[in-house]
């Protein structure tokens, strides 16, 4: 759970940056303050449906990377409508940065596991130590 919290407010932090980062190159001079809450609820319910996919257990690594991406594509066009967001940006953009984003939070995730690959095996080495 601990993760997943860590996970969601990482992944939020990076849209609001990726989302400065645009609005500063299309002259922009603010962004409101329900653009962020938006954007952290609109990444729950990403981390939702990803957590959902991934429990598929799909044999292929491609097609559940596809399907996650379409997720995201389809969120980005109702969540886009409901909240105005192509007033601002166009859709591309805004598929640009939702891409951009699940490939950051993919490295972070590598990141993330191989560090705790290295913890797991620094304890493993450690118990061996003890049992000798």
């Amino acid at each position: 759970m601990k993760k997943n919290i860590v996970n969601i407010l990482a992944t939020t932090g990076i849209s609001l940056l990726l989302l400065s980062a645009a609005a500063l190159s299309f002259h922009a001079s603010c962004i409101y303050l329900k653009t962020v809450f938006q954007a952290f609820g609109v990444n729950i319910i990403t981390h939702l449906g990803i957590t959902g996919i991934k429990k598929m257990e799909l044999k292929n690594i491609v097609t559940e990377m596809v399907l996650e991406i379409t997720f995201i594509v389809c969120e980005i066009l109702v969540f886009g409508q409901l909240f105005h967001w192509f007033t601002s940006l166009s859709f591309l953009v805004l598929v640009c940065m939702g891409i951009i984003i699940y490939i950051i939070s993919l490295f972070l995730n590598l990141l993330q596991m191989k560090q705790e690959a290295k913890e797991i095996n620094l304890l493993i080495q450690n118990r061996n130590k003890n049992q000798d």
